[in-house]
């Protein structure tokens, strides 16, 4: 069941466009000129061929670089959402949805919950742990510039005693977790709870050095799946892709 679970979130990372461990640590090539004219006549059809215009003037390692930038955005698609945020539909004001509170059913609290409700909640959730159904997704693309730091936000000694970081603490409680599932089942099954960390380009290296230089905080390696937020490009209010240098798209992150 966990392998399920790592499949299914791998195919939706590549569906969504997101760089995967092993396509950021693959070397940056050259394309062969098959490969560069094919991913031209793609722009070209889209309209945005001008992204090619200094790509003759480029060195090898920028060429691949805007090869590889290039190649992980879909121009049909990116057009279609530019005319849409560009173009945006006119609101019937008929149609207009209404807000309204959730129904209690569809809220808790533990500070209003009854102790033998608490206590079936806490065992549901071992259950499905237990049975591997669960899995913890990361959001930590953010640097600690606002806290004096370059570094990602979970590496930042943020003064607690015992010195521990917002990286340690979440991987300590996803191992702790594990534990308590694997005992309330009483199986011989191991228990797994995959552990997703997106980063953006500037925290991924640093992120993944962490997890490394701490061993992952006691969890296996291979439940430990650190990969990059995908972007999409500037647009232009013609709905011209935007270039940030001659080799390199300008990323809304």
């Amino acid at each position: 069941m966990a392998a399920a679970i790592k499949s299914g979130v791998n195919d939706l990372l590549e569906k969504l466009n997101i760089t995967s461990p092993k396509e950021q640590e693959a070397p940056s090539k050259e394309p062969t000129a098959e490969q560069l004219q094919t991913l031209r006549e793609t722009y070209e059809k889209a309209n945005q061929e001008h992204l090619f215009a200094f790509y003759d003037e480029l060195d090898t390692e920028s060429k691949a670089a805007l090869y590889e930038q290039l190649s992980s955005f879909d121009p049909k698609r990116i057009n279609v959402l530019a005319d849409k945020a560009l173009h945006p539909p006119k609101a019937d004001d008929s149609k207009k949805p209404s807000v309204e509170p959730l129904p209690v059913s569809a809220t808790a609290s533990l500070l209003d919950l009854a102790k033998e409700d608490i206590e079936k909640w806490y065992n549901t959730g071992l259950g499905l742990i237990a049975d591997n159904k669960v899995g913890v997704v990361l959001m930590a693309g953010g640097q600690g510039t606002r806290l004096g730091s370059s570094a990602p936000k979970g590496c930042f000694d943020i003064g607690l005693p015992s010195k521990k970081s917002l990286f340690q603490m979440q991987g300590e409680r996803i191992l702790k977790v594990q534990q308590l599932a694997q005992k309330y089942s009483g199986s011989n099954e191991k228990v797994v709870v995959p552990w997703y960390v997106m980063t953006s380009g500037p925290t991924r290296k640093p992120t993944e050095d962490y997890f490394k230089a701490h061993n992952y905080f006691g969890l296996e390696k291979e439940n430990v799946i650190i990969f990059e937020q995908g972007v999409l490009p500037c647009i232009s209010n013609e709905g011209k892709i935007l270039m940030e240098s001659k080799s390199k798209v300008w990323p809304v992150l």
